[in-house]
């Protein structure tokens, strides 16, 4: 999470009760939550302006209680109403970018960090509960993660270029053993459910539900035509060549797991939810993992990089008013 420098306000109260496996479980997931506003309670004052949008003292407390509960109790309101700030802009950046988030790719994701805590979503809910804040709070804090990595992927891909010098520099020092070991390219076909611009969450829903169907059902990329003629908004592109340090390490990860022939989970793109078929897989020759993993760290870094000073410069561009 970033560091902020602004002056102190005083702390909000928050539940007194001792949930140690809950913080233990969650500690690990706080660098990974971004917020966007849950809606102000009527009787909820303002307590900050972003760009004329309001936090609400009931935003701060439900911020300040999750930020307690994340940090084990070493930060509190300031860094909560300093995040709030960030994530308005995050959301405010998304909405004029037109990135959208559906509500089945939030459970999907509220479902994975369960996992990751070895809980059940509703054991999830239910620890949340106990440290006294509410499900959705996170909930909204996924929405706005996800839509703000989207615009910083596509921003990072116009911006950054990842030299092999830059790689070769990376790998000064390593084993040559690790050196040695091969890199992967892949032979992948995409294929986009479509879903009509200006779709509400419905229509979206349908779509992913629908690529969803169409995964369970694939036959291979020698098959995909024929499986989609008749189907209407469904796109088949030609079986393009990937490296692994072109792909995101994300969808690296899961093309890996995937044999030929197989298929990954829907993934939202701008055009609606794309499916990328596995066509082949071949070792690449004069390429390692070695260096596709230091790519993918310097991509890393970079990227984090490009994050802090984009959130900067809407910061620096932006109207805030403390009350």
């Amino acid at each position: 999470m970033t560091t902020f420098t602004r002056r102190p306000t005083k702390a909000a109260g928050h539940s007194t009760r001792k949930v140690a496996p809950l913080a233990a479980a969650l500690a690990g997931l706080a660098a990974l939550l971004i917020w966007e506003p849950s809606p102000a309670w009527s009787q909820s004052s303002i307590r900050v302006l972003v760009n004329d949008q309001p936090i609400t003292s009931y935003d701060v407390q439900q911020r300040t209680r999750m930020v307690r509960t994340f940090t084990r109790g070493q930060q509190g309101e300031k860094a909560a109403i300093e995040q709030l700030i960030d994530e308005r802009l995050m959301v405010q950046e998304a909405q004029r970018r037109r990135v959208q988030v559906s509500d089945d790719e939030v459970e999907a994701e509220f479902a994975n960090r369960a996992r990751a805590a070895k809980l059940s979503p509703a054991q999830f809910s239910q620890a949340m509960r106990q440290s006294g804040f509410d499900p959705q709070t996170f909930k909204d804090f996924l929405r706005a993660n996800l839509g703000w990595s989207r615009i910083v992927r596509s921003r990072f891909r116009a911006t950054v270029n990842i030299t092999d010098q830059d790689v070769a520099a990376a790998l000064t020092g390593r084993e040559a053993e690790e050196q040695d070991r091969k890199a992967t390219e892949y032979l992948v076909q995409q294929i986009v459910f479509v879903v009509p611009e200006g779709a509400g969450s419905g229509t979206q829903a349908q779509k992913r539900r629908e690529a969803a169907a169409f995964r369970s059902e694939f036959r291979g990329c020698d098959q995909t035509l024929q499986q989609v003629a008749g189907r209407p908004g469904i796109v088949v592109k030609q079986p393009v060549r990937r490296e692994e340090s072109q792909l995101p390490p994300n969808l690296r990860d899961k093309l890996a797991e995937l044999d030929v022939g197989g298929i990954s989970e829907p993934n939202q793109i701008k055009e609606g939810y794309e499916l990328l078929g596995v066509c082949a897989k071949n070792e690449i020759a004069g390429q390692t993992e070695a260096a596709v993993e230091a790519r993918q760290e310097l991509s890393s870094e970079r990227g984090a990089l490009l994050a802090r000073r984009y959130l900067r410069d809407l910061r620096s561009d932006a109207v805030i008013e403390y009350r």
